[in-house]
């Protein structure tokens, strides 16, 4: 029997821990995420089926799905004791989103370029549905990486809009499709 392969247990993540809409620029509340018992429950499932064992990499995707579900707190738990550049990513979007913009920066410079922002970079051209997208899109991707030192500036600008402004719909897309790609790389 074969293992699973990277975009099935992507696949399977994303399945178990859905929501209606992507999360918020800031913490959140939002309509449809899940109480962190149930959604600990979908990820024993998922990492169950797909064949996951490694501790490490359990913590780390626990930590994205609940701060995926605006439950900072929980994943903040998780993230604060991780030393690596994917505890410093997801500890910098948990405070990106708190809003604590600073801090976001601080956890971003702990290291160079995360692969998880290397294939957003290349993925966020695809993103682009209307013009005013665009120069959004050259913005977070100088010079060809996604930055997310830039991208806490969107998000700091943006929050003085209102929530259906689409340029906060399509930074809400980006961050997304950022939460995406740190789960591929998990799972890879």
């Amino acid at each position: 029997m074969t293992a699973p392969s990277v975009n099935s247990r992507a696949n399977a993540f994303w399945q178990a821990i859905a929501t209606p809409e992507p999360p918020e620029l800031g913490q959140g509340p939002r309509r449809g995420v899940l109480e962190p018992g149930l959604l600990e429950a979908k990820l024993a499932l998922v990492f169950a089926n797909t064949g996951v064992t490694d501790a490490d990499r359990i913590a780390r995707l626990r930590a994205a799905a609940l701060l995926y579900h605006d439950h900072h707190d929980e994943a903040h738990d998780i993230v604060q004791d991780l030393t690596d550049q994917d505890g410093a990513l997801l500890h910098g979007i948990l405070h990106r989103r708190e809003p604590d913009y600073w801090n976001a920066k601080y956890w971003f410079r702990r290291f160079v370029a995360h692969p998880a922002h290397l294939s957003l970079g290349r993925r966020i051209p695809s993103l682009v549905t209307a013009p005013v997208h665009e120069p959004l899109a050259k913005e977070i991707t100088r010079p060809g990486a996604f930055d997310p030192f830039t991208f806490v500036d969107l998000v700091e600008a943006a929050a003085r809009k209102p929530a259906l402004d689409p340029e906060v719909l399509w930074l809400r897309q980006v961050q997304h499709a950022e939460f995406e790609e740190i789960v591929a790389h998990l799972l890879a």
